[in-house]
């Protein structure tokens, strides 16, 4: 577990802000509290925070060091929902529109980060995967160079010889439904 040894050495020595969307869900506040106990960065759980208490007391899971944010009642709600709007003006939403989106917290995520007020984004427990990434490739958007979204596995083997000292990128072309031959060549190459 070489690489992952290295990641997490990295993240200590610059944690990141990672917002969790699916704060809600019993492992995804375990999650962040071993983010957050591994000093890995400071998790961010988007829900309504008397759930995510109750739920966190009953499983006696420590919230301290972990910041929730309730979507609905966040003082960022309007500059978000603005900050959407610009993004989104060729469609012409209306305001209203733009606030009742961020509402989702897929989407109230996504705007943390490309705010920068999030380095990264977790989500997928319990959303499936084109729920997660239709708020990202509208707010975030995809880096230049790349044509379709793309997930990766990495797998990390103990027989060196395999793939880059023994650590494997897998492309998963899941996230692209029927992908053209085009498609998969542009996967393999952001893999």
């Amino acid at each position: 577990m070489e690489l992952l040894s290295q990641l997490m050495d990295r993240l200590q020595r610059h944690p990141k802000r990672i917002v969790f969307p699916e704060g809600e869900d019993i492992r995804v506040i375990q999650a962040a509290r071993q983010f957050q106990s591994l000093r890995l960065g400071a998790p961010i759980l988007l829900g309504k925070r008397e759930k995510i208490e109750r739920i966190a007391s009953g499983a006696r899971i420590s919230l301290e060091g972990i910041r929730i944010i309730d979507p609905q009642h966040s003082e960022d709600l309007e500059r978000l929902a603005r900050a959407y709007r610009m993004l989104v003006a060729s469609h012409g939403m209306k305001l209203v529109e733009c606030k009742h989106a961020m509402l989702n917290p897929n989407y109230f995520g996504a705007m943390m980060v490309a705010l920068h007020q999030a380095d990264g984004f977790v989500s997928g427990a319990t959303s499936p995967t084109s729920v997660v990434l239709r708020p990202l490739t509208q707010i975030v958007r995809l880096a230049p160079g790349i044509r379709i979204p793309v997930g990766c596995a990495v797998a990390e083997l103990e027989d060196r010889s395999v793939g880059a000292r023994g650590v494997l990128f897998l492309a998963d072309c899941a996230v692209s439904v029927d992908p053209s031959m085009d498609d998969l060549a542009d996967i393999a190459v952001a893999t």
